[in-house]
């Protein structure tokens, strides 16, 4: 439930009885019926977090409960006991299912215990029976055998535990290309998941945190498994999955109003940022096709049809985002989905034209930043603005530090970009106050 919308539906209702729009007893149903919703809110929270934690705790005490006493038991012995924790996380998952089945807390909390009984119960059975195999099969086979759970329980844990193991598998195959591009299809199986927990609990903390989850694990599955047979196609695959990033967060998810609702479109702009000052420096453009970047796990023939696909459909999807934002008029995320097509012109001049380069992404920061003071001033909204100066306050420092210039120069310019913080947030704090009166 969006609770700023509540505070301003609760400030609203005096001034709809005052005018007869509501009568006082339909006022007091709307508070009741909202305030009742905020509290049952809250208690599946705290349910949820106790339930997930008591099962971690429980699913760990099992574990070392049977590895203290494991070398003096049968082979028989430590099979029963290798798979009882499973089938006792099944029959809690079942009666869960069968008695609680609109409990978030319980089916959040019977997942993840089983999940974590999966992967003892293979890694025991392995030891017991000396069942050969690496670290990947192992994590393989265990997101494999997890995955169900995510929609027999709709349960957004064991989905975070999947993005999480299906990444750290992709990292054993990062210079084989072909075996990392398994990453893509092994993520896609749960962004359906990942779609419905939007759709359906957009300002839950859940969605929250597997939207975060699901950043993080691309990000990472995007290093591990995109890139090795283009060298240097990272500059233009980066600012393209960030792009889409944000994008989604701003468009499909707009009506979430603060920022932890909103990962996608906060750490998607965060990492553009982040990457368009790494852009800035001299540097990256001049070791750009250097040895560093080149000869990993290079492939030929079909071997690097997956890659290529991979980064011509980020791109491309970034570039649908930029047409769709050039279209709604928003200045500020056009420029932000601008990176991605800012880093291909990079790529294609970086041997030729750097110095170029260089005052291209100084001068995007810029505009970005002032883009954002602006924004800032026309809605009176200190956190935009004071964001847009701190992006123009590091670009000038950045360079500064970058540069011959005399330390008293650099010392009155950080005052004066010091002191036009101060004024610029006692300016909009005074106009709030005067809009509020």
């Amino acid at each position: 439930m969006n609770k700023k919308a509540v505070q301003w539906l609760y400030r609203e209702l005096p001034e709809l009885e005052a005018r007869g729009v509501l009568t006082p007893e339909i006022s007091g149903k709307i508070r009741r019926h909202y305030d009742e919703a905020m509290t049952s809110g809250k208690t599946m929270l705290t349910l949820m977090i106790c339930g997930i934690l008591g099962a971690l705790l429980i699913g760990l005490g099992i574990i070392l409960l049977i590895a203290h006493n494991w070398e003096q038991l049968s082979r028989f012995s430590r099979a029963v006991l290798s798979l009882l924790p499973l089938l006792i996380g099944q029959g809690l998952a079942l009666w869960v299912l069968r008695t609680k089945p609109q409990s978030g807390a319980f089916k959040e909390g019977t997942a993840t215990f089983l999940s974590l009984m999966v992967a003892a119960s293979i890694a025991l059975i392995s030891q017991t029976y000396h069942i050969p195999g690496d670290a990947g099969t192992f994590i393989l086979t265990w997101m494999a055998l997890i995955v169900p759970l995510v929609y027999l329980m709709q349960a957004s844990l064991p989905a975070a535990i999947y993005l999480i193991g299906i990444t750290v598998w992709s990292s054993h195959y990062w210079n084989d290309s072909l075996k990392g591009f398994l990453f893509w299809p092994l993520a896609a199986v749960v962004v359906p998941h990942f779609i419905w927990t939007l759709r359906q609990e957009a300002y839950a903390i859940r969605s929250a945190l597997i939207s975060f989850i699901m950043i993080i694990c691309v990000s990472l599955g995007l290093g591990f498994s995109v890139g090795r047979t283009w060298p240097g196609s990272w500059v233009i695959v980066f600012p393209s999955i960030f792009a889409v990033f944000y994008a989604l967060g701003s468009f499909e998810f707009d009506s979430l109003t603060t920022n932890w609702q909103r990962s996608l479109r906060g750490l998607g702009g965060l990492a553009l940022i982040v990457l368009a000052f790494q852009f800035t420096f001299r540097d990256l453009w001049k070791y750009l096709s250097g040895d560093v970047y080149a000869g990993v796990g290079e492939t030929s023939g079909w071997g690097v049809v997956p890659d290529y696909a991979i980064i011509f459909a980020i791109v491309a999807m970034a570039m649908f985002f930029l047409l769709k934002t050039l279209k709604r008029g928003s200045l500020t995320d056009s420029l932000f989905l601008a990176l991605p097509l800012l880093a291909i012109l990079g790529y294609l001049l970086h041997g030729q034209a750097v110095v170029l380069l260089l005052l291209i992404f100084n001068a995007y920061l810029l505009c970005l930043g002032i883009s954002h003071i602006m924004a800032g001033i026309r809605s009176n909204n200190l956190p935009i603005v004071n964001g847009g100066m701190l992006i123009v306050a590091i670009l000038i420092i950045v360079r500064f530090f970058d540069s011959d210039i005399n330390f008293i120069l650099k010392g009155l310019t950080f005052i004066i970009v010091g002191i036009g913080f101060l004024v610029t947030n006692l300016w909009l704090v005074s106009e709030r106050r005067c809009h509020e009166k």
